[in-house]
């Protein structure tokens, strides 16, 4: 059954919740993690400390959980073509910002929704080759 936005993160602490159920291993980081306890707990803080678990944990892209994460990425991202949610642009600008023009970026691509894709792309492309 695909995700319905309502039941994709809607906030930070959501947004937590999910990334460690997909990725148990990710909640050793958060457990580091300077903004847990701190004002500057927001999507953007936990989607750049995940972009950065991503790139150094994450070697199966095949796996299930991974399929996951862009699943619920492109139904948070679709759902907000006017840029107001805190969630969606964290998603874009600290993760997958952050993959751009890495090995894992490219292995991720094939998992990325149109929405999300057209965003990665942007980032991810030499600029010559940058969709419009």
């Amino acid at each position: 059954m695909p995700l319905l936005r309502s039941q994709a993160p809607t906030d930070a602490v959501a947004l937590c919740r999910r990334l460690h159920q997909l990725f148990p291993a990710f909640g050793e980081r958060l457990a580091n993690a300077y903004f847990i306890m701190d004002s500057r707990f927001t999507p953007h803080a936990v989607c750049s400390e995940f972009g950065d678990f991503y790139l150094g944990r994450v070697t199966d892209f095949a796996a299930p959980e991974v399929a996951a994460l862009f699943e619920m990425i492109e139904v948070i991202a679709a759902a907000d073509p006017d840029n107001a949610d805190p969630v969606a642009n964290a998603l874009l600008t600290c993760f997958l910002e952050n993959i751009s023009a890495t090995e894992a970026g490219e292995a991720s691509l094939p998992l990325m929704g149109p929405r999300s894709r057209r965003f990665f792309l942007g980032w991810h492309l030499p600029p010559e080759k940058r969709p419009r």
